[in-house]
């Protein structure tokens, strides 16, 4: 994915200070060819040791490596520009609206499914005894396609739906369950709850959630973080849970393959 629409998708989730550097870097991406990490703080505000961590929590290994990502977009924007002032000169399908919106995503979905978290869901899924899915808010529907994936592929899985018969079934977990919460939004009092109820029973947590959301990923035992660019609106809500359901697929996909 496009580092700039990394940043984008981010930002919400970020600290003031993180804030102020995503601002300044997306409203002056021309400026960071020239700008070392010390340069950019000043311009900023923030201490040196900010904009490491900000470049790291950003997956790159520093700087640097940002500073090249951000220039590389820059070049790719400046490339397709010709095109792009061409399509607006004629109003977008809305075909090709979503297929815009949805391309980012799949990058980034690319990244997912190489990384150390997607193996560490698929041995979740392949050890677990029971499967029992939470999905809220635009995680609903994907939710319903995992729990008819895993049941077509064998494993014992449950969707339920309402909330008290959701706490009764996880007050029987065991510690080779696995609970699986799909969710962009903030995690809720009632998954905070199946997730406690869990956790008592020393069962397994995977999340499907939106990046930066530390409170669910710090409470499970593997998450799958997706971006969410909120600069896309009015799509975001369709865009957020057609994404949602391509890393459903990916994962059922990779767990029919072994």
């Amino acid at each position: 994915m496009n580092c700039l629409h990394k940043i984008q998708a981010m930002r919400e989730h970020m600290s003031s200070s993180e804030r102020r550097l995503a601002d300044f870097i997306l409203e002056n991406t021309h400026l960071l060819r020239d700008y070392s990490s010390q340069q950019l703080a000043g311009a900023v505000g923030v201490s040196q040791s900010s904009v490491v961590k900000f470049s790291q929590k950003l997956g790159f290994r520093g700087y640097p490596h940002l500073k090249l990502a951000v220039n590389e977009a820059v070049a790719l924007g400046q490339n397709n520009e010709s095109a792009d002032t061409s399509a607006d000169a004629q109003s977008l399908s809305y075909v090709d609206t979503i297929r815009s919106e949805a391309n980012k995503h799949l990058d980034y979905l690319a990244e997912i499914e190489v990384s150390d978290g997607f193996a560490q869901a698929l041995r979740l899924l392949k050890q677990a005894r029971w499967v029992q899915i939470l999905g809220e808010g635009d995680g609903q529907y994907p939710a319903v396609r995992l729990a008819q994936g895993l049941c077509y592929q064998g494993l014992r899985a449950n969707l339920c739906g309402d909330h008290r018969l959701d706490l009764m079934l996880a007050d029987q977990f065991e510690p080779q369950d696995l609970l699986i919460v799909v969710s962009p939004m903030e995690c809720s009092d009632h998954c905070q709850q199946m997730i406690a109820t869990v956790r008592q029973h020393q069962g397994k947590v995977l999340g499907l959630c939106r990046f930066g959301d530390t409170q669910l990923t710090s409470v499970c035992d593997v998450s799958l973080p997706l971006l969410v660019d909120m600069q896309s609106a009015p799509w975001e809500h369709g865009i957020c849970a057609l994404s949602l359901s391509y890393l459903v697929d990916i994962l059922l996909l990779a767990l029919k393959e072994g």
